[in-house]
Order: structure tokens, then sequence, then C-alpha cells
């Protein structure tokens, strides 16, 4: 059995996430969206005429939960569908004015929060944990198992460069 002592890395990775997830959350409220939807409606505007299909490989989510959020997102004036001239089982999908509008009022919003959550952290820190964050990703999305420790080697080095750099300043 793993605890949080033999797996400081994975326990951070979870709480950051976790922290992150529920200040994103908190911050969406007031506009009565989650990130979920924010984020789809980010890569609709980025791709139009997407598919629904091709927007649920985007997510890693399954067809029929990204159906279900296209059908929420439409019931709010945020997304449409129109027909695939290329195949009629699949539509295409457009976002609207309004999500147009919102998305630029969220833009703020995501200002805010990198701001918050980065003003202490170097760019070249941020670029390393960029790169090693990929890395794990991509590592976790082929099965890679054994080039995972190599990676978290890394971010473990990483990490002590990090607060041997934060020790340094103090």
């Amino acid at each position: 059995m793993i605890t949080k002592q033999d797996d400081l890395l994975g326990t951070l990775i979870h709480d950051v996430a976790h922290l992150l997830r529920h200040e994103i959350d908190r911050r969406l409220k007031m506009h009565n969206l989650t990130r979920v939807k924010w984020l789809a409606l980010g890569i609709i505007s980025k791709r139009p005429h997407l598919t629904q299909a091709e927007l649920a490989e985007e997510m890693e989510l399954g067809n029929a939960a990204v159906g279900r959020l296209i059908d929420r997102l439409g019931e709010r004036g945020f997304v449409v569908r129109e027909n695939n001239p290329q195949d009629r089982r699949a539509y295409r999908l457009m976002v609207t004015t309004d999500a147009l509008l919102l998305l630029d009022q969220l833009e703020e919003t995501a200002t805010r929060l990198r701001h918050d959550l980065l003003h202490d952290v170097e760019e070249e820190q941020i670029g390393q944990l960029n790169a090693v964050l990929g890395k794990l990703k991509a590592n976790l999305k082929h099965g890679a198992v054994l080039t995972i420790t190599t990676a978290l080697l890394t971010l473990q080095k990483f990490e002590s460069e990090l607060y041997a750099s934060a020790g340094a300043l103090l």
C-alpha cells in the first residue's frame, strides 16, 4: 500500500489538481458554468465545425457524456449543431455569439487565476513543470509504465532544485 509519505509526488499532483478544480469551479459559479463546459466552449470556439466525436476525443470523455454536455450548452444558447455534409450521422458544432461574449468575459477570470496561482513562480520553472507534466501525461496515455519512473525522477529532481533555489532566496 502506498501512503502519502511514500508517494509525495503523486499526492502533490493530486492535491494541486483537486484544489485547482475547486478554485476554477468557485470562480465560474457566478456564470453558472463548470470547468468542463468552459473547456468545451473554448475548444469549439478554437475549432469551429468539429464533430461531437472529435470534441469527445479532445476532452478525453465518452461520446454519450459529450452529447449530454452539448445538449446542456445548446439549451443555454451557447452551442448549435449543424448538419455535417460529409456524414449525415454526425453534427458539426459551433459556438454562438453569446458564447463568444461569455468566453471574452472569462478571459479575465483565467488571467486572474493564472496570476494568483503562478505569481511567485519563475517562467523557467513554469516551462520545466509543463514539460515534465506533459511527459507524465504522454506516458500514462500510452501505457508506458516503465518510462513513468524516469519522468517521476525528473520531476523529483526538478522539485529538489525548486526547493534548493527557494531556500537560496530566503
